[in-house]
């Protein structure tokens, strides 16, 4: 029991580091912790935006991590299985919860930096020399065209959204 709890403190201390860290926009990009996505891995501003978002829940999760090591050694050899066993899922889905909101906050942040485009009938026709024809059926190609601004990106002429 006394290597799980030792296992389970490190991951606590590592947590709440990482976690601190990337909290206070100071997380280095080595591609091992952080939220490691396409879109924060290829910009700095986009890393600093989903690891600060992360930051408190990766750090909540080190807490519940030391706890529960502190709680497995004050019990018994059957419940302290099952504290430890409580900790790491408990920290496990708060961290994960923490890095999707982190992942989440880039991918709104990436949609911001996008340039100015409204709907699929503002395509780049008029750049070319044309006039646009303000038809979303026609610029799309499609019947209907593409419907909303919700689907922005969607239009084979149109960036696709991050």
């Amino acid at each position: 029991m006394l290597v799980l709890v030792l296992i389970l403190a490190v991951a606590a201390v590592a947590a709440v580091l990482v976690g601190a860290a990337g909290l206070a926009g100071r997380l280095p990009d080595t591609g091992f912790v952080g939220v490691r996505t396409e879109q924060t891995l290829s910009d700095p501003l986009l890393w600093r935006t989903a690891n600060r978002v992360a930051g408190p829940g990766i750090v909540a999760s080190g807490v519940i991590f030391g706890g529960g090591a502190l709680v497995a050694l004050a019990m018994d050899a059957p419940w302290s299985y099952v504290a430890v066993t409580v900790a790491v899922v408990a920290g496990l889905f708060l961290a994960g919860f923490g890095a999707l909101q982190g992942a989440r906050a880039a991918s709104i942040q990436a949609r911001l930096q996008m340039p100015d485009a409204t709907c699929c009938s503002a395509d780049d026709s008029a750049e070319a020399g044309g006039a646009p024809s303000g038809d979303p059926a026609e610029d799309c190609g499609v019947a209907g065209g593409c419907g909303a601004c919700a689907l922005k990106g969607m239009c084979d002429h149109e960036a696709r959204p991050a």
